[in-house]
């Protein structure tokens, strides 16, 4: 398959996935001018990206999509370099609406003159390396390439996530005790972490033994050991 007919296909599936946003045209009043969703009109541009992978110790700015031309293959191919499974170092082709997401929230964040370097903790994760993460989806949508999980350093977290969800796009999960937010373009739901998840022992480390046998102790009385009603 030449190289020509894939870069075809790929702006084709590109302006399928675009499209949902580019439709969502609303009027502002009746026969009068239209107003365009704020979407679409961020993304009537060329669609620059800078990201960064901790794990791998890269960073990259590029241009992903080009206003005429679509989608741009070397910085596409950036993009799903960045987005890799890092632990098996397979790379794949990432959902474009995922990194169309990704630039909305860059995009409103620099609108508004706040910092918008997108740290990106996980990305696309083989099916191996996603069933020996604790508390990972058999089924998720990192698995797809269309899932990762990111910060913003100087931005809350609850202020990213409320971006996200505002975008309408998919799910959002919250995980404050982490400083980090899941992003997915699957069914629209939002989801959060606790402080500390159960499976997490580090607050515990103020205690020992004795302290928690104190706080758990439970003094036995005529009603242990059995239901009582009323």
């Amino acid at each position: 398959m030449s190289e020509s007919i894939l870069i075809k296909r790929r702006q084709i599936l590109a302006a399928a996935i675009a499209a949902p946003f580019a439709a969502l045209t609303l009027p502002t009043y009746a026969n009068g001018p239209r107003t365009r969703d704020w979407r679409a009109v961020l993304l009537d541009r060329d669609r620059y990206l800078e990201l960064e992978r901790p794990q791998s110790g890269e960073k990259a700015s590029f241009c992903y999509y080009r206003r005429g031309k679509g989608w741009d293959t070397r910085g596409y191919n950036i993009a799903c370099n960045i987005l890799r499974d890092v632990e098996s170092k397979k790379v794949v082709q990432i959902s474009p609406k995922l990194i169309d997401l990704l630039f909305l929230q860059v995009a409103w964040l620099r609108m508004n003159n706040l910092p918008s370097k997108l740290i990106i903790n996980s990305g696309y994760r083989t099916a191996a390396f996603n069933a020996s993460l604790e508390g990972a989806a058999k089924d998720s949508m990192h698995v797809h390439a269309r899932a990762a999980d990111i910060k913003i350093p100087g931005v809350e977290t609850e202020q990213i996530a409320k971006l996200a969800k505002a975008i309408g796009v998919g799910g959002v999960g919250v995980y404050p005790a982490k400083e980090f937010i899941h992003v997915d373009i699957g069914k629209v739901r939002s989801w959060r972490v606790g402080q500390y998840a159960p499976h997490e022992e580090s607050w515990l480390a103020a205690y020992d033994n004795q302290e928690i046998d104190q706080a758990l102790h439970s003094i036995e009385g005529p009603g242990t050991g059995r239901i009582i009603y009323g």
